[in-house]
């Protein structure tokens, strides 16, 4: 374990915890501590990584001298428990850094919000807002003045032209695409390969080509 970097403990051990360890072995910031699932055998290891219980220990292993976290589980159309477990980390005093893989592409004035987290071949482009707890994915693109809010998940590929804006806890489905100026509500889900053309309303599923 390298001691010149700081201690992380992950929340969740499925597909989304194997990205961001690996996006975490490639910086130099952070080495993980420990994995927190309520679904995985406690000593069971993920990637070389020990999971060490669930996440009723997480005041304990803040007492231990851990001060970072990152909620490391993905997201199927609700991000109801990435936004509990968020909470629940910053309640009992951990920093949630941003997790920025060093295959992306940022504009020198994106803005990035506590808990963000940006993976590999993801392009960002100038006069954007990253909102806390917000996950853009695999090879997502999001163009200029675009504003993402609070625990938005962006799956791989999506495609937002200038101006967008994504409502706190959206959800956008894998190679969605939404054009220049629309407005995603708060908690709306837009399917997989949408095109979406027009504003969505708070809470509103949409999909097809266009996006209905």
């Amino acid at each position: 374990m390298n001691h010149s970097r700081e201690s992380i403990i992950l929340l969740g051990g499925g597909g989304h915890a194997k990205v961001l360890i690996d996006l975490i072995l490639h910086g130099e910031s952070f080495q993980v501590f420990g994995i927190l699932d309520p679904d995985l055998v406690i000593g069971h290891t993920i990637k070389g990584i020990q999971v060490l219980g669930t996440d009723a220990v997480l005041a304990e292993v803040y007492e231990q001298g851990v001060r970072h976290a990152a909620v490391a589980v993905g997201s199927t159309e609700s991000n109801g428990l990435r936004k509990r477990l968020y909470n629940q980390c910053r309640d009992l005093g951990f920093q949630q850094p941003a997790l920025i893989h060093p295959q992306t592409v940022l504009a020198s004035d994106v803005k990035l919000c506590e808990g963000s987290q940006i993976m590999a071949g993801a392009i960002i482009q100038t006069d954007t807002k990253i909102g806390e707890g917000v996950v853009v994915n695999t090879g997502s693109r999001i163009d200029h003045d675009c504003r993402i809010g609070k625990h938005a998940f962006l799956a791989p590929g999506v495609t937002l032209c200038g101006g967008v804006s994504v409502g706190e806890s959206a959800f956008l489905g894998a190679g969605a695409v939404v054009i220049q100026g629309v407005n995603i509500g708060e908690n709306a889900v837009i399917a997989a390969g949408a095109v979406v053309t027009r504003d969505v309303r708070d809470g509103a599923l949409v999909k097809g080509v266009p996006a209905k």
